[in-house]
Parts: C-alpha cells; structure tokens; sequence
C-alpha cells in the first residue's frame, strides 16, 4: 500500500516568493518602530470598513492543500479583509512609512513582489474554492502620516499557474533536503557517543538529571560548577534528543566571547565520529563590511539584489557543505558574491543542527532568528534551548526593555550634525533642540535636584520620533555618504529605541515599567525601568520543545525561575557539586573586614594589609575582586604590594584588547602578579584562569547595587510582587557576581587555589543560601579562620 505524503503547513508569507527568488534586503517597513504599530494600523481600518460596508468581514482563514513530489504543501494564511460582493474584493492592508516608495515597488515588480504574490494567492484561493476571479486591492496606509492609497491588483490566472508550478516544483526540492536533514539527524542520534574518553565525576549524573527531565518535558535550571564539564554534560543529552525527533538545537551565551566553549564542544562530538553542523551568529555591527549596517539596495551593494546572486551562484548550497558556519565563512562569501554576510548566517540556521548565538537572537524584543523559517519535514515537536550563563538572563533581558536618553549624550551629537550637507543641517539641529527641550522638560528644566519617579508624557516622544523617521528616510534616500557611527542614524535609532519601549509601557500599562527622570547639565536624563522581563521572555519558551538554563550560580533557584519566565512549580532544579578533592581548594571569610557603605573608610588599609600579607606567603597570580571602581581605587592607592610582585588594575571601559593583554600577562606566568578587578566585570566572568595562571582571588564584599532611586522602586515592586522585596533587588544579584568572581580558581583537576571572602555580610543565611551546597556543611561559619596566615600557611605547605 503506497504510504500518505507527508504533510508540511507553510505560513502563505512563506509560500508566495518569487521563482526564483528575487529581490534586494531592504527594510520593508521603512524604519516602522515595530511589528505592533502596523497590527494597531490594521485594526483601525477593518473597524473603519466594517461600520462603512456591512459586506465587509476581517480576518478570513483560508486554507488549500497542493501536492508535489510525495509531499502535501498546505498554504495558509488570512485575508485582512474581504467585500462580499458580486464580483467579491479581496483586500489587503500594508503599512509602512515610505508610501510613495511602497507603491512604486508594487506597482512596477508583478509578481517579483512577495507582497504582490500574497494577495493574488488569496486571489487564486478563492477562484479554485469559488469558480469566481475576486478583485484584489492593497490598501496602503502611512505610518508617518496615516496618508492612504488604494492600489487594485489584477489576477492573471495563466501567469499565476505557470508561477505556481514552479514554486511547488522548488518546494519539492526543498522539502526533500529537509527530509535528508531529518534522517541525517536521527542516523546520528543513534550512535551518538560521549565525546570523550570517560565522563568526569558528576557528568553521568548531570546527563541523567538532564534526561529525566526531558522524558518529564520539564524546563530545567542546573547549578554546576566550573570543572564538572557542564557544556558537554548539558550538550550530550539535549542535542540526542533532538537529534532523534530529526530537530535542531539553539545554544544561546550572554555575549560573544562565550561562544567558543559550546565551538569546542561541538568540535569534539565531530572528532567522536559524529556528523554534525554548527552556525556561530555573529552580530550584524561586527560582521557588517559596510560603515553603518543599513540593509537598503540604495545604501548596500551587498543587500543590492541579494537574493538574485543568491541563486546564479548557488551560495547556500555552497554553505550546505560546510561543517563548521563561523564569522569566517560568511565573511569569505559575502565578499566573494557581494551578498550581505549577516544575512548568509540566517539564511544557513535550518541547515544547521546547533545554532549558537546571544541571548537578544531569543529574547529580545526583535530576533533576526525568528526570520529563519525552513519547511518541518520528518521533524516531530520543536528545537531544543539551551541557555548558558543563565544567572545573567533576567538583568540581560531587563536591560533590552529598559533605555535611557541623556541630554549629555544628545548635545555630544550637536558637533556632528552641524556638519551636515546643507539640505539636513538646519532640520537635524532643529530636531535635536526639540529632544533635549523634551528631556529637560521631564527634568523639570534641569536645573539640579534629586531624582524622580515621573509619567511622561508620550505624545511629545512619538511626534519627534515619527520627525526623526522622517528625517532618517529623507538623508537614506539622498546620495549623502554614510559614514561610521553617523549622526544622523544614532541620533533617529537613540531616540527611536526610547520611544517604541515608552510607547509599550505607556499602552499596556505595564506594573513592571517605571520611568524615572535625573536632573543635570544640559537637562538631565530620563530613563525607563523594566523590574522584571519575566512576563516578556515566556512567549519566547513556547517555541522551544526543551528549555535546559544552566550556570555554576543559580541560587536560590526560586528567584532565577521567577525572573527567568519559568513557573517555579513546573521547573525541575538540580545543584551538582565540584568533582575535584576539597583539598585542592581552600575557602575563607574574613568577617572582621567590612565593607559596607558606612565603615569603607576605616577599612580600604586593613584590606589592602590582608591583601599584601596572603600574597606574600605564595608567589603565584592573584586575582582581587572589589564591589566597585572607586573601591578599588581607594584600595589601590594604600596598597604597598611585596617585593617582587607586580600590580595590574582593570580600567573603567577596558578594551577587549587590553583585557587580553592582562590575561597573556598572566598566563606567560613572568613575574607573580596581583590583578585588582571589579565583580561583574570583564575579568570575573566567562574568563578561564587555568593551571597556575591564578592561584588565589579575594572577593572584597558582596557588590550590592547602588541604594538608589531606581534599585529602591525595584525593591518596592518586588516586594509587592514576590513578597521578597530587598532580597530580589540587592542580594541575590550580588552574590550572583560574588560567586562567579569565586569561581575563577579551580578550573581543573590539576589547578590548587586559594578564595578569601572578605566581609561579615557573607555569614548572614541571606547571603549564604545563594553559596553552593559543597562550599561548607552546615553553614558558612565553618569558613572563619582563627588564624588566618597559619591556615593559609599549612594550606600551600600540604
């Protein structure tokens, strides 16, 4: 019996390209602030004709199956809207801000316009279902001004049937190399070894933790340390499951430079015999070969007919053989076949069995990654996630709904601008006085004063947003040179980017978001605050079939599951401990130093003494780790470093350059040196110190954020809302920085080192509950030293 095609759903947005496919990047909605304001478009015209014309009915699902090759193609899609009249019209709303430009496009390209393909599938749809040719209409509608214009669109059916028999001839093909992919995927699953020799103490337990909660299709939170070989652990088991389902697998860090460790797993699983594809997405700043990363056929050569050159030269193809999908390769191509490098990287994510990327490809408010639409064949369920680092997730997500605009920042601009080619001077200066004259009024006019909570006024941010818009559209469009970090881009994307999350927060009336103001030279600044992203990175987990969140800090794990957008009820958590010997590492609390606020002064000496005086017993690296800059300073400056020893300190805004050049100090191993960083900075997260590189790091207070305005109104919401206000707001994130600070020592079986925390605080339950569980026994009091430099002593003397 000849078995049923496969079914595959194609969204009709996916369906109706051109064959084949056609066209230049360009950002079709003409600088739009977001996805929202185009449906808040659409609902306001469908409630317009829907009073005007009783014959009108919105959102008409429409559906048709067409079989190709052994596969059923099922198209669907919605009409905006249709006029059920004799002869019926089928109507469809676009929005943008370029009208003129919009219409143009559709006016002169047929059926080379995605758009144009849209509305006469909806045509031909109801032609097959009704014997009726329908009339088909855009309606197009301005974002910059609500201008609108009604363009009527004729259906060919000839045309369309010769265009149809060649797309579903593509689709064919397509699907049969997703089906390979499918089958490739599940032949791996089934030999699918550990890549290494044998698993370290407490990986076989993390790979099993791992796969009953996968059996259970719990989303997970793990707290491992560094050492136990947790990215292979977490990898191994996520990736087999996917595998066997014929899926993918998204690895996501909180920034570039902690891609390397999943690069290197992945690089092992391929020498164990395992054929397997990576996808490294490397942000579009720095991957871009041009001065500004505007994807428009008038400023690009490389978004110029990308997708022509896509096809005569067959570059995902070219792709589609390559193991490893790194910055490199896309480079490599990009220039070869003048086509837009960060574009190759997303049009290669179905191809790919694990995609790494950031944290903002998933969440985000906008993700290049969710353009990546590939045909599910022979794939059961979804991708799997895995989140690395994910102590940083809720403050990282946060931060994307939380911008600031400082007058400070706006008058740096005024220089550039005043620079401009005479046609946009005069209008780029006018603009900027009206945006520091808005910041300021929020400010109360800036004339000093203390921080406040306000609400602001959102029509005046809007208005100058859509001018600047307006603007930015005008200067893309003339043959003005773009150059690197122009004005005028900054200038429209600053101001754009505090408009769309102000006009959110305003419109749903978040609780979450507050706006607050800071008076200061030139008018102060105004920022808005999101307390708690959890709300808005949930929606994001439903895409995912497994969501695996793990880091060495993820205490207390009712904390991360809350502000992580994972109910804590469902979540399934996990602590593993170290697998080295205990006696590889010797752990103390001074609590005789404090740190706090009150009594810093009468202890940056005493710091700096217990700093001179352990360093002395050892020759070796040593790392210091301060809750701030202006601590370290202080500290630095007191400081009378042993003879022989060498002193380095990390600088405000360090380059990645410098960073590194502290660490090849470090590892050359030259002279014994005592590096003074901060917590939650460069040199104290997602840095591997290995071997004898750093022997020893002092953690000098926990590092609690600022007591300040806006850390005192996330503490109010968080206690209103998780009944733990002070907690969420100070300690957690701090012991969170602490503890990864802490963890720079021990990195191998082979490495021996010394951690001094120093500060009473680290005693207190509310402190020590975030410590891991094979830090002490009972509790952290075991950690105090009666004597502190003979226990040091007799620890490097063993």
């Amino acid at each position: 019996m000849k078995p049923a095609p496969t079914i595959i759903n194609i969204p009709v947005g996916d369906f109706a390209l051109p064959v084949p496919r056609t066209g230049s990047i360009e950002a079709r909605s003409g600088h739009d602030r977001s996805s929202a304001e185009g449906r808040e478009i659409h609902l306001r015209v469908q409630k317009k004709r829907a009073q005007a014309d009783p014959s009108y009915q919105a959102e008409v699902p429409v559906s048709r199956v067409f079989e190709r090759g052994g596969f059923q193609f099922q198209v669907n899609g919605r009409l905006d809207g249709i006029f059920r009249r004799d002869p019926p019209c089928i109507e469809e709303i676009k929005s943008c801000f370029n009208l003129w430009e919009l219409k143009r496009r559709l006016s002169s390209s047929g059926m080379d316009e995605p758009y144009s393909l849209q509305l006469l599938t909806y045509g031909y749809f109801h032609w097959l279902e009704h014997g009726v040719v329908p009339g088909l209409s855009f309606h197009l509608v301005s974002s910059r001004n609500g201008a609108c214009e009604d363009l009527p669109v004729q259906l060919d059916l000839e045309a369309y049937r010769v265009w149809l028999e060649l797309r579903l001839d593509q689709l064919a093909l397509e699907a049969a190399e997703a089906a390979k992919r499918a089958h490739r995927r599940r032949k791996a699953a089934k030999n699918f070894p550990f890549p290494f020799a044998a698993p370290r103490p407490g990986q076989l337990e993390l790979m099993g933790e791992i796969e009953r909660g996968m059996v259970e299709g719990r989303p997970m939170l793990i707290q491992a340390p560094t050492g136990l070989g947790k990215t292979a652990g977490v990898l191994h088991p996520v990736l087999k499951q996917a595998l066997e389902r014929g899926q993918t697998v998204c690895y996501v860090t909180p920034k570039n430079s902690q891609h390397e460790v999943a690069e290197d797993a992945m690089e092992r699983f391929r020498d164990a015999g395992v054929r397997l594809r990576s996808l490294t997405v490397t942000a579009k700043g720095r991957i871009c070969f041009m001065n500004e990363p505007i994807c428009t056929p008038e400023y690009c050569e490389y978004a110029r007919d990308y997708y022509g050159k896509l096809a005569r030269h067959g570059v995902v193809e070219l792709m589609a053989r390559k193991r490893k999908l790194k910055a490199g390769t896309f480079r490599e191509l990009g220039e070869k076949y003048q086509v837009c490098p960060f574009e190759l990287q997303i049009e290669a994510v179905p191809m790919a069995d694990l995609v790494i990327c950031d944290y903002n490809y998933v969440f985000a408010p906008r993700s290049a990654l969710g353009r990546a639409a590939s045909l599910a064949v022979e794939q059961a369920g979804k991708p799997n996630l895995v989140i690395d680092e994910a102590h940083n997730l809720p403050s990282r997500a946060m931060d994307y709904y939380s911008p600031r605009l400082s007058s400070q920042l706006l008058e740096g601009m005024r220089g550039e601008l005043a620079e401009l080619p005479k046609p946009f001077r005069r209008d780029a200066l006018e603009l900027l006085e009206q945006c520091l004259a808005a910041v300021a009024a929020c400010c109360g006019g800036g004339k000093g004063g203390r921080p406040a909570r306000i609400e602001p006024p959102v029509a005046p941010f809007l208005e100058l947003d859509a001018r600047l818009r307006a603007l930015l559209s005008r200067y893309l469009e003339a043959e003005v040179e773009i150059r690197q970090k122009d004005p005028v881009l900054r200038l429209c994307h600053y101001w754009g980017e505090f408009a769309e999350i102000l006009e959110f927060a305003a419109g749903s009336k978040r609780q979450e978001f507050f706006t607050s103001c800071e008076p200061g030279p030139g008018g102060g600044s105004v920022k808005i605050t999101c307390c708690d992203a959890s709300a808005l990175i949930s929606d994001r987990y439903a895409e995912y079939q497994q969501v695996v969140a793990f880091s060495a800090t993820l205490k207390p794990f009712e904390y991360y599951a809350k502000l992580s957008g994972l109910d804590p009820g469902v979540v399934r958590c996990a602590e593993f401990q170290s697998p080295f010997p205990s006696w590889l590492r010797k752990l103390m609390i001074i609590p005789q130093v404090s740190t706090r606020y009150s009594q810093r002064e009468r202890n940056y000496d005493r710091i700096a003494e217990v700093l001179a005086r352990v360093v002395a017993l050892k020759s070796g690296n040593y790392l210091a780790f301060f809750p701030s800059f202006v601590f370290l300073e202080r500290v630095a400056e007191l400081f009378q470093a042993p003879e022989g020893v060498e002193v380095l300190l990390q600088e405000r805004k360090m380059s990645r350059a410098r960073v590194s050049e502290i660490l090849e100090r470090l590892r050359a191993g030259d002279a014994p040196t005592l590096v003074f960083a901060v917590q939650g900075g460069s040199l104290s997260e997602g840095v591997d110190y290995a071997g004898e590189m750093v022997i020893g790091a002092f953690v000098v207070g926990p590092p609690l954020p600022n007591f300040d305005l806006e850390r005192e109104e996330m503490r109010g919401y968080y206690q209103r809302n998780y009944g733990n206000g002070y907690q969420y707001a100070y300690t957690i994130p701090a012991m969170a920085k602490a503890i990864q600070a802490a963890g720079r020592v021990i990195r191998s079986e082979t490495d021996r080192g010394l951690i001094v925390l120093m500060d009473d605080r680290f005693l207190q339950q509310e402190y020590s509950s975030a410590m891991p569980s094979d830090w002490f026994e009972s509790g952290a009091n075991e950690l105090v030293s009666g004597a502190i430099l003979s226990d040091i002593r007799e620890f490097w003397g063993q």
